[in-house]
């Protein structure tokens, strides 16, 4: 079987491991993977907020968030770095119920091996209103959050384990509106193997359309060290306790939106014998399947975000390999609202060496932003604004920045 992990910051749950193996006491190698973009959200000013990881020469890695003009030169108007004494990193930016931005990943405050959840929330210009950790034995990590299905508050999805060797099960922390925790969930199997420790993680979380209070949540579920876990659709209570469960097949959902027509689309990574594609899936509020596509080519392909569109297609930003300039290209997706889409029409975008796609979002034109990393010349967050075909046109620009 055909299997190949990307050095990816979004998905790998021992990020710090990727981190550290970008350091480089070689003069004539190019540093890589020092910064990226993992999420973009277009703020309430029309401007776009990236949240990731830069490096820093005294704490290793900080999580930033960095607003950029949308308009104009299209320049930084603010960067704000957070974090402890050691690596830390933003998977997930949302505007805030105040009109601010909360952000979600992982802080190392006491070693470098132990992560704990991270979730920082700001002001319209950046500046720290409130920030908490959510600390559980070995390790913790937020990879989405959205706001709760109440009247306050927030929810955070990720994963946790007790020790570095035990099983890694789906966290889920409800929070106050300023963080403080109202309860937490523990979700996942037990290994079946004494040698080998199950790993299941939730990616992505949506609430559920009114009046249910519940949510919805995807990733992956019973993956092993020698094969990967299913994609997952779950439906969870208002307090967190798993409803029902489906599966799709072998692979990971990364991204999870509630369509207009009150169907869930899932997208992420799909394992089919030697072949790891980009896949999408619609489903109904029962978790259904009501169709299913996967699109790649030669190489192997990851679909890292995805969002229903105004005209209610989808897009679908990643990387491929198959297709494009260098190693890896970021790649951005376009579909019709039944998910028929063509990989001989994907859009590919970055330089020579490894780049890589993570945040979308759609613009107020019917164009899109994409965020992510290129470690093309050096090592930078990388930042696209194209129109609603894909292409530059008139409004396109492409940014790498340090």
């Amino acid at each position: 079987m055909k299997i190949r992990i990307f050095k990816l910051a979004f998905l790998s749950f021992f990020i710090l491991v990727v981190f550290t193996s970008c350091n480089t006491d070689t003069i004539d190698v190019t540093p890589q993977f020092l910064r990226c973009g993992n999420s973009l959200v277009l703020s309430e000013n029309g401007n776009l907020v990236i949240a990731g990881y830069n490096t820093s020469s005294s704490t290793g890695y900080d999580a930033v968030l960095m607003m950029r003009k949308t308009d104009g030169d299209t320049a930084t108007a603010w960067t704000k770095s957070f974090g402890g004494s050691y690596s830390d990193a933003f998977y997930c930016v949302k505007n805030s119920n105040e009109g601010g931005f909360i952000a979600a990943g992982f802080t190392n405050k006491a070693s470098v091996g132990s992560p704990a959840m991270f979730v920082v929330i700001t002001d319209e210009n950046g500046k720290l209103k409130n920030t908490k950790t959510y600390q559980f034995a070995a390790a913790s990590q937020g990879f989405s959050v959205i706001s709760a299905n109440a009247d306050s508050g927030y929810l955070v999805a990720g994963v946790v384990q007790n020790t570095s060797s035990s099983d890694r099960d789906i966290y889920l922390v409800r929070i106050k509106e300023y963080g403080d925790t109202l309860w937490t969930k523990r979700l996942g199997a037990k290994s079946a193997s004494q040698y080998d420790m199950v790993n299941d993680a939730a990616y992505s979380v949506i609430a559920a359309p009114a009046p249910d209070s519940g949510y919805y949540i995807t990733g992956s579920l019973n993956g092993y060290s020698q094969y990967g876990g299913k994609i997952f659709l779950m439906k969870v209570s208002a307090e967190g306790d798993s409803l029902w469960t489906k599966t799709y097949g072998t692979g990971i959902g990364f991204s999870l939106t509630l369509t207009k027509d009150n169907g869930i689309a899932i997208s992420g990574s799909l394992q089919e014998g030697s072949s790891q594609d980009v896949f999408l899936l619609k489903t109904n509020l029962d978790g259904e399947a009501l169709w299913s596509y996967s699109y790649g080519g030669s190489g192997f392909e990851y679909g890292a975000n995805m969002i229903e569109t105004s005209d209610g297609g989808f897009a679908i930003a990643g990387i491929t390999d198959s297709k494009g300039y260098g190693n890896q290209d970021v790649c951005l997706l376009l579909t019709n609202s039944f998910g028929i889409g063509s990989w001989d029409q994907v859009k590919t975008y970055g330089m020579t060496d490894n780049d890589q796609g993570f945040g979308l979002v759609e613009m107020p034109d019917k164009g899109f932003s994409i965020t992510g990393l290129s470690n093309s010349g050096g090592s930078y967050i990388f930042l696209n604004r194209v129109q609603s075909d894909g292409t530059p046109g008139t409004v396109g620009w492409e940014k790498y920045i340090e």
